[in-house]
């Protein structure tokens, strides 16, 4: 896990119980590196789950992809990751049939 890095909190937004930056941080020293949305859709399945073992009613409101590709950008913005220069054409079914189907950049931890 990656721990003492100084995080800038920015005004506004929603806390969840998982911090998004550190879970972004902690997911990619586990996994070397990922794009975007693949992120996203970890941080929600992990919300879920955190859900599901606190025996919650409801499940935790999931933060928008937008909002989360923010918080890559910022840690980013703060040096803390970098694009891995690898790229590849999205898989997923619902762009089959599309002309040029969207790319997945992927980012991973900034080496030193």
């Amino acid at each position: 896990m990656v721990t003492n890095l100084n995080l800038t909190r920015k005004r506004g937004g929603n806390n969840h119980p998982i911090a998004v930056k550190q879970f972004i941080l902690d997911r990619l020293s586990q996994v070397g590196e990922d794009y975007f949305s693949g992120l996203h859709q970890a941080y929600k399945t992990a919300l879920d789950e955190l859900a599901t073992n606190r025996r919650r009613k409801f499940y935790y409101h999931h933060p928008t992809y937008f909002s989360f590709f923010k918080k890559v950008q910022d840690l980013i913005t703060e040096g803390l990751v970098e694009f891995s220069g690898r790229e590849e054409q999205s898989n997923d079914r619902r762009f089959i049939g599309w002309a040029t189907p969207p790319t997945r950049r992927f980012v991973r931890l900034v080496r030193r």
